[in-house]
Order: C-alpha cells, then structure tokens, then sequence
C-alpha cells in the first residue's frame, strides 16, 4: 500500500531539497501565475476617452 502525501507538500520537499544540494537560495514558495491588478472604472474611463479622442481626431482628418 502506498502512502498517501499532498501533491504541493512532495513539490515543496523535493525543491527544498534540490536548493540545498545545488546551493542555490530559490527553495521558497512562489505562486505560478501572478494576479493581474482589477483596472477601476477611472482608468477605464480614461482609456475610452482617449480612444474616442483618437476616433475624432482621425474623422476630421479626412
């Protein structure tokens, strides 16, 4: 019968381990993907005024 062990806790031990055979400093937690910032309705604003801007500007160009 095998021994059950949480997937992330077997990661972490085997990179623990691989850090301090290798000597290196990187045996730390580190997520896979970093969270992109949620953009505010200011910022939003913002952008689409500039592209309205743009529009306009290119319409009376013509």
């Amino acid at each position: 019968m095998t021994t059950r062990t949480a997937l992330g806790t077997a990661q972490q031990h085997h990179l623990n381990r691989a850090a301090r055979n290798a000597g290196e400093a990187f045996a730390f937690d580190e997520p896979e993907a970093a969270r992109a910032a949620p953009r505010s309705i200011g910022m939003n604003a913002l952008w689409l005024a500039m592209a309205a801007v743009a529009v306009v500007a290119l319409w009376l160009s013509f």
